[in-house]
Parts: C-alpha cells; structure tokens; sequence
C-alpha cells in the first residue's frame, strides 16, 4: 500500500502541470532522404528485461524518502493514445519512422524479437517490398532521476546498429554507447527532458556518417 502511494507521488511530480511536448518534437529530424523504401525495427535485448523488468520498463524515479519506482512507457512517457499500448521497442520505432516520413522517407515499422541474419533479412525486404532494413538493437536504454530536487541526471544507452539491403545484405554494423547527462532547471518537466533525450540520442544515431552512407547509397 505504501509502495503504491510512493508510485502515484511519483508520477504526480513527474507530470505536473506542464504541457507535454508534441510528437513533431519528440522525433529525429534528419536532413537527408533516401527514395527507397526503408523498414525499422527496434530490437530489446537490455539486460534489465532479461531479468525480468517488462518491455516497456525505462528507467528508475526516486521520489520521498529516496524510495526508488519503476518508470514505463504507458505512466510517464505515453504522449498518444497508442503510446499506452507500446513498449520501449515500438515507442522508438514509432518515433524514428514519423521523424524520417516527416522529411519525405518512406519508412514502417516492423517487429522482431531478434537480430536477423542475412538471409533473414534478404526474405523480410522481399516479403516487405523494401530495398533497405534499419535495427536499431538495445543493449542499454536507461534513465535514473531524483524527483527530490533539481539536479542533472544520466541517461545511458548501448545500442547495435545494423543495415541491410536487399542485394548486398548486411551492410553496416556499428555500435553506439555512452553516458549522457542531462540538466534540470526549475519549471522543467521531467517527462519531456527524457523524451527530448531520446529524440537526441536517435538523432546521433541517424547523423552519424556511417549510418547517412548506408541508408542512402543506392544497392
């Protein structure tokens, strides 16, 4: 029953009575294109869930007395309607496809539950009627905030990259790891610091030179 009121204070301070920011602010906004048509996925392997924590767990909140509550995407980080119903992996994808159609890409969503070979993904662009397919493989998606004051707090992040085309196969593999830290003000809401963190941190990921070449050059 504590834990419960714990969890509520938690989340009350987290929402407060500041305006979430829209979904166009919320998403990767790259400043290249390619004419083909691209498939997204996000892959979950944090160790976290692997041990148990459900798939739409993201990080940890300490409200009163230090007490630490679990973060998920349906309380605190949920902006639409469907964003209730998705875990981490889709609320990613989610937000890379529509910053990527956003600049005039033809990308969709597509759920795996793993990384596939080549061949594999060879028979999913085929199916798909697609020329390229972007993984996006989660190793580390983790925040950590105190809600007892203003203060920084760090967001870590272990990603996989992985690119394939239809005719060459995988094309890139590139990992992406490190620790951000992210500064509060008072009047900040937390909730959209993290999710400005993640539009950062996809944006890193989308910009980066080696990733650009591989999702524009032609097969």
């Amino acid at each position: 029953m504590f834990r419960l009121a714990f969890v509520v204070l938690a989340l009350s301070i987290l929402s407060g009575c500041v305006t979430p920011i829209p979904l166009n602010e919320q998403v990767p906004s790259v400043e290249y294109v390619t004419k083909d048509k691209v498939l997204i996925a996000v892959v979950d392997e944090r160790k976290r869930v692997k041990k148990g924590k459900p798939k739409d767990f993201v990080g940890l909140a300490h409200a009163s007395f230090g007490i630490p509550v679990d973060w998920h995407v349906k309380q605190v980080l949920a902006t639409e309607k469907e964003d209730k119903e998705r875990n981490l992996s889709e609320f990613l994808a989610h937000r890379i496809v529509t910053g990527l159609n956003n600049k005039g890409w033809t990308s969709s969503a597509l759920v795996l539950d793993k990384v596939p070979s080549e061949d594999e993904a060879k028979a999913i662009l085929a199916k798909d009627q697609a020329t390229k397919l972007f993984v996006l493989l989660l190793k580390e998606w983790y925040f950590s905030i105190n809600l007892n004051w203003v203060s920084s707090f760090n967001f870590d992040t272990d990603s996989n990259v992985y690119i394939y085309k239809y005719k060459q196969g995988n094309v890139l593999e590139k990992n992406f790891a490190g620790r951000d830290v992210i500064e509060e003000s008072a009047g900040d809401s937390p909730q959209n610091k993290v999710l400005g963190a993640y539009r950062e941190q996809l944006l890193e990921i989308l910009t980066d030179k080696e990733v650009q070449s591989a999702l524009t050059e032609n097969n």
